[in-house]
């Protein structure tokens, strides 16, 4: 193999560990993806509100809790299966100020909308990416960001941008109350049923990642159902294992293998044997 070749598949390789998104993944600044449509309830009055869906989660982060980036950033994150930082790849970002106004991206352009519908350009809400960072440019010192971010499984660790009381609403039919099935981490405070949503809640969160592993309701029958068959079939395996060993003592009896015989009237064993 010639040294050009091991050169290539050296880049290659530093090329996946780097995580280039522009060749291997989403870009996380892309217009067209920031631009989705999204809806996010920011009538919240938590300092973080995340609702965790099949396929992504919505965020919505009170910016003036921040504890990630520069004056009038922050910055969003993930790590990868080795604990190496990424960009977290945003879709449908907005902004929302204390007045109503929305700066948002409309057709891959920050644009400012206002409460009565009018529109106008914006250089603010401007997004850039390190190798480990997306770095938000933030409209405001006071105000909301929304984002929308992808998810894969029943597992999501949130690395948390800002601290402070967080609440976090399960996938529709799941929850994450049994210990075996689940995990929460830290643990949360309160929990509420909201239609077919658990929502977690925490009053103050400071550490730097909330861990959640969750189960589907009906996965809850199944291990249920397979504990009760466990039970069942170890109730009935111990019943017929009692069962054959008396049918086996019997036997013995039955054969004379047990009988005890008496040593009263026998002659005693020689000397140097008793």
């Amino acid at each position: 193999m010639n040294r050009r070749l091991l050169a290539a598949l050296a880049l290659a390789v530093l090329l996946v560990l780097a995580g280039c998104t522009t060749i291997l993944g989403t870009d996380v600044d892309d217009p067209e993806a920031l631009s989705q449509d999204a809806e996010y309830d920011f009538g919240t009055d938590r300092d973080a509100f995340v609702t965790i869906n099949r396929e992504n989660y919505t965020a919505v982060y009170n910016v003036s809790a921040k504890v990630t980036g520069d004056e009038g950033t922050i910055q969003l994150y993930r790590t990868d299966m080795l604990g190496v930082e990424r960009p977290l790849e945003l879709y449908g970002l907005q902004f929302r100020h204390p007045n109503g106004t929305v700066d948002r991206y409309v057709d891959g352009e920050a644009t400012r909308v206002y409460e009565n519908g009018s529109t106008e350009p914006v250089d603010a809400l401007g997004v850039d990416n390190t190798r480990q960072r997306s770095i938000v440019e933030l409209p405001n010192d006071e105000g909301q960001l929304a984002f929308t971010t992808p998810k894969r499984g029943k597992e999501v660790a949130i690395r948390t941008p800002v601290h402070g009381s967080y609440e976090v609403a399960l996938p529709p039919n799941t929850d994450a109350a049994i210990p075996l099935l689940s995990q929460v981490r830290p643990s949360n405070d309160d929990r509420d049923q909201v239609g077919d949503r658990v929502h977690l809640q925490w009053d103050e969160v400071d550490t730097s990642v909330v861990h959640l592993r969750w189960y589907l309701d009906r996965d809850l029958w199944l291990f249920g159902g397979l504990a009760v068959v466990a039970l069942v079939a170890g109730v009935f395996g111990s019943i017929y294992y009692y069962v054959q060993i008396q049918q086996a003592r019997e036997r013995r009896e039955d054969e004379g293998l047990d009988v005890d015989y008496d040593d009263e009237g026998r002659d005693p064993p020689p000397p140097g044997m008793r």
